[in-house]
């Protein structure tokens, strides 16, 4: 059995990110200071990751949680 998980922070979400929290300014400077992107990753690019994980493509990860923040991990 194989076995991943997308450990999500900083994807753009209407739950944890509203338009209201995403229009302060505060927000924005936390992004730019602590995400590399400078930006919230993409429902689709969160989507597309998912279902990369689950093609045969990624038949060589096994038992990886891989973290979607916006390279924020890799820093």
């Amino acid at each position: 059995m194989q076995v991943n998980a997308v450990a999500q922070n900083f994807v753009d979400n209407p739950t944890y990110f509203p338009p209201e929290v995403q229009a302060n300014p505060r927000f924005q400077e936390r992004l730019a200071r602590e995400v590399p992107l400078g930006r919230l990753v993409s429902a689709r690019e969160d989507a597309l990751f998912a279902a990369y994980l689950c093609s045969s493509a990624a038949d060589c990860f096994v038992g990886q949680v891989f973290p979607v923040c916006g390279g924020w991990v890799g820093r």
